[in-house]
């Protein structure tokens, strides 16, 4: 019974935007009592968050009610205490989630401060998104009105599920290539979509190709467009080379591909001077196309030759070798994540209790801890922050640093920021 204050506080809530044809609000209001049924504390803060909101709504409706009746010069005396017991029913039904019979239905360890952490940090993200864009940034908004509320409270939600399961290090290296996996197949089939004529599936309704290298070369050959560029240094800055591993839509295919050999071998010396010659050509190249004024048709041509070489390194090279070859040598914006990730505050560092025992190595699909990185107690160059080689070390070595940050907290706050980040990229990153 301590649910039915809940349920009808959310139906009051669907009826007052259905008069204003609010579709996306109405599913909003329909849908979230189902986060009950996930039985995390985090969980229920985060409705209770939410159920706060709609009292707002509720008081931010009195108020345009009595601005509107005293224009008129109405009393608005009953309509003020009907909406005010409203949003009163609204906030007490949220206080039922924190009964003790609640609480005793909710797993006896279930520590909520990442998934709640996770929740707000998307939330505010997805909100200041669907507040300053326009166009519509959340894509639900370009279908349904008010979509990008609903879209917004799902995501959010969704980054609270992916940071409270990160909590355990044994989960990451499950559930990180699985939900990557999920992010780059909803990018590609919105790509597909829009291909199909679903214009409104792409951003500026215009087809971008979906080569990661255009991040930084599109602009040296547009001498403009800065867009991803600035939108991919934020997003370094803030995560560091975790761009590589969680938020790059190709990336998930190459890991994929690595994975179909079971122990990487080893990959030639060779390799990092090549990636950053591949960087400099590239970059080079556009630049000299954009001088000469190349046609843009012919530059797409060229750029789409590059991806599609990369597409047959991740086929054979990627697979044979166990290794993300595109990813740490073919891609320019892999040198770029990890060179400019040092500015991020972000560390992996492997403390001295390690044992030597090689578990991490075979773990690494970035090329980043062969025998020698983990005597040298650092990983390598090509170290993405994934956090694999952590759910596969037996002495708990393997650390997240951040300064004067404990490690286990340093790595909870990361992947808070992380499943925030991924969430919000899942919702806005489209081409």
């Amino acid at each position: 019974m301590r649910y039915v204050p809940l349920v009808l506080s959310c139906l009051l809530l669907a009826a007052h935007h259905s008069r204003a044809g609010e579709t996306g609000l109405i599913g909003l209001w329909l849908t979230v009592p189902l986060a009950l049924l996930l039985r995390r504390r985090w969980a229920d803060l985060a409705l209770q968050t939410v159920l706060v909101a709609g009292a707002a709504e509720w008081m931010l409706t009195l108020r345009n009610f009595v601005v509107a009746y005293e224009s008129m010069g109405k009393p608005a005396g009953r309509m003020t205490l009907i909406l005010g017991a409203v949003a009163l029913f609204t906030l007490l039904s949220a206080a039922l989630l924190s009964t003790k019979g609640r609480r005793r239905r909710l797993p006896a360890d279930d520590p909520w401060g990442a998934g709640l952490a996770a929740f707000l940090l998307a939330g505010v993200l997805l909100v200041t998104v669907q507040l300053v864009t326009d166009p519509a940034g959340i894509l639900l908004e370009r279908f349904l009105v008010a979509g990008g509320w609903w879209e917004g409270a799902v995501l959010a939600f969704y980054a609270g599920w992916l940071a409270d399961r990160l909590r355990e290090p044994r989960r990451i290296k499950q559930l990180r290539p699985r939900v990557w996996l999920v992010f780059s197949m909803v990018f590609f089939t919105q790509l597909l979509l829009g291909l199909a004529g679903v214009e409104k599936l792409l951003m500026t309704g215009k087809l971008h190709l979906p080569v990661p290298a255009l991040i930084a070369v599109g602009p040296l050959f547009r001498g403009g467009g800065l867009f991803m560029a600035i939108l991919f240094a934020v997003s370094v800055l803030v995560l560091g080379p975790a761009w590589c591993s969680w938020l790059c839509y190709i990336g998930a295919w190459d890991d994929r591909a690595a994975r179909a050999r079971r122990r990487p071998a080893t990959l030639p010396r060779w390799r990092t001077p090549a990636r950053l010659g591949i960087l400099a050509v590239v970059m080079a190249v556009a630049f000299a196309l954009g001088r000469l004024g190349v046609s843009s048709v012919t530059a797409g041509w060229l750029a789409a030759g590059f991806g599609l070489v990369g597409v047959g390194i991740m086929a054979v090279w990627s697979r044979r070798s166990g290794h993300m070859v595109h990813c740490t040598l073919w891609c320019p914006m892999g040198w770029l994540a990890t060179r400019l990730g040092k500015v991020s505050p972000w560390r992996m560092r492997i403390a001295e209790s390690c044992t030597d025992c090689g578990a991490c190595t075979p773990a690494c699909r970035y090329d980043a801890l062969y025998p020698a990185d983990v005597l040298a107690r650092v990983p390598g160059e090509a170290c993405t922050l994934c956090g694999d080689c952590v759910s596969r070390c037996p002495t708990a070595s393997i650390e997240y640093r951040l300064p004067k940050v404990d490690p286990t907290r340093a790595r909870m706050v990361f992947f808070v920021i992380v499943a925030a980040w991924h969430a919000v990229y899942l919702g806005v990153a489209r081409l």
